[in-house]
């Protein structure tokens, strides 16, 4: 079973690529740092079968906003969540996964 998987710095990966990750819910760490705009709030509402994930790096992915982290609050074993440069991002997104 996948339990790490870094799609770092992969821009050509999209909401289409993000739904293809659902049936890995083996996943522990998922990177998509350095997605730029091409990962955005769609394609986190496909991650949220992946409940086993502790660690998500979403740095440099300016696609993400607070819906995207609305959808991620399924994701309750998060211990380890990179927003670095999300510039969407505020403190009401932040709440949603508290």
């Amino acid at each position: 079973t996948l339990t790490s998987l870094n799609l770092a710095v992969s821009r050509a990966f999209d909401d289409e690529g993000l739904r293809a990750l659902a049936p890995l819910t083996g996943l522990t760490s998922l990177n998509l740092s350095h997605g730029g705009n091409t990962v955005n709030d769609e394609g986190l509402m496909a991650l949220s079968p992946l409940t086993t994930l502790t660690n998500l790096n979403l740095a440099y992915c300016y696609g993400v906003s607070d819906e995207g982290l609305r959808a991620l609050a399924t994701l309750t074993g998060l211990t380890s969540l990179d927003l670095r440069s999300c510039r969407k991002v505020t403190d009401e997104g932040l709440r949603a996964l508290s």
